[in-house]
């Protein structure tokens, strides 16, 4: 707390006083919650504040973060604010969405109710190719829920998802500049060894994974589902207990749309003509589907922005399921 402490001071410029709760304090919070947290009593720019401090290394999801601090609030009656060692970008910026006040010491703070908003400061990096490229993204969701892809030669791989040698060639390399991935070399030829277990490579590539989606249109209804699949809402309800949607959303392989839509076999409406939303993929979907089914990792990056906490809850759900 002292590193925390230090940090506030030097970027606030005013002096702040930390302490522990006492347990009598605590006596109103819910017991699951006191098990979680080391609660702190805070003074700062005449403000008191509680901070939280995890006691777990794993973190609490963004949805459950959000139900912790109004429960603190409410029976202390005081702004919350949570102390994290590390968060990854995503995460911040759901936090920040959510309004719920957080501190990186010495990258950044968020503390909507005493207006603090403090960015994270450092050296400019530039990063080529801030986000992995569609094939990159695609081989290691293969990786993670299909098959184990460093038992291949990129050669082999290429076949596996469709692409040429050259295009998995570079997709690799973006892996490897993204340390998410190395590449080796046995009996002369290139494989792929992936940093980490599947869960740890998740959390790893989350921060520069791209929505799949390019673009989605509105159709009447189409008959062409040999080549479509459940996607969206649709799709989250297969995975989840999310109540049925009346509309349709089916992914389509940008290939395969313009194919249709060159041969006229689909009819694009307005938004209030027709249910049927169909999204075009930067990768075909049906490299990672299971069932006609849009994978869940894809899924997730489609949806992640949504408002609803509801759909939050169970993408987060759907995603803790998979390890």
């Amino acid at each position: 707390m002292q590193k925390t402490k230090t940090y506030l001071e030097e970027t606030l410029g005013s002096e702040v006083i930390i302490e522990t709760l006492k347990q009598a304090k605590q006596k109103d919070l819910p017991l699951f919650i006191r098990q979680l947290y080391i609660f702190y009593q805070v003074q700062v720019l005449g403000r008191d504040i509680i901070f939280l401090e995890g006691k777990s290394q794993e973190p609490a999801t963004v949805y459950n973060l959000k139900k912790h601090a109004c429960a603190v609030e409410q029976a202390l009656d005081r702004p919350v604010v949570f102390i994290f060692p590390f968060l990854q970008a995503y995460n911040r910026k759901r936090l920040i969405q959510k309004q719920v006040g957080f501190i990186v010491p010495g990258k950044q703070m968020f503390i909507p109710r005493l207006l603090i908003d403090f960015r994270e400061f450092g050296k400019s990096v530039t990063v080529k190719n801030e986000k992995l490229l569609p094939a990159a993204q695609c081989i290691l969701f293969y990786h993670l829920l299909k098959e184990n892809l460093e038992l291949f030669p990129l050669k082999i791989i290429a076949k596996k998802v469709n692409y040429t040698t050259a295009t998995i060639t570079r997709a690799v390399q973006t892996l490897v500049d993204k340390n998410i991935a190395d590449k080796s070399i046995q009996n002369k030829e290139v494989r792929i060894r992936f940093n980490g277990n599947k869960f740890d490579l998740w959390k790893q590539a989350l921060p520069v994974l791209q929505n799949p989606v390019k673009k989605v249109y509105i159709l009447e209804e189409t008959s062409h589902r040999d080549i479509l699949y459940q996607a969206s809402f649709n799709a989250l309800m297969y995975y989840t207990n999310l109540a049925e949607n009346r509309k349709k959303y089916f992914a389509i392989a940008a290939h395969d749309f313009r194919v249709l839509k060159m041969n006229k076999e689909i009819r694009i409406v307005r938004a209030n003509e027709g249910e049927t939303h169909l999204e075009v993929w930067k990768y075909a979907p049906g490299i990672l589907a299971n069932n006609r089914i849009v994978d869940p990792l894809s899924l997730y990056l489609t949806l992640r922005d949504e408002k609803d906490e509801r759909v939050e809850l169970e993408l987060e759900k759907m995603i803790a399921s998979l390890w």
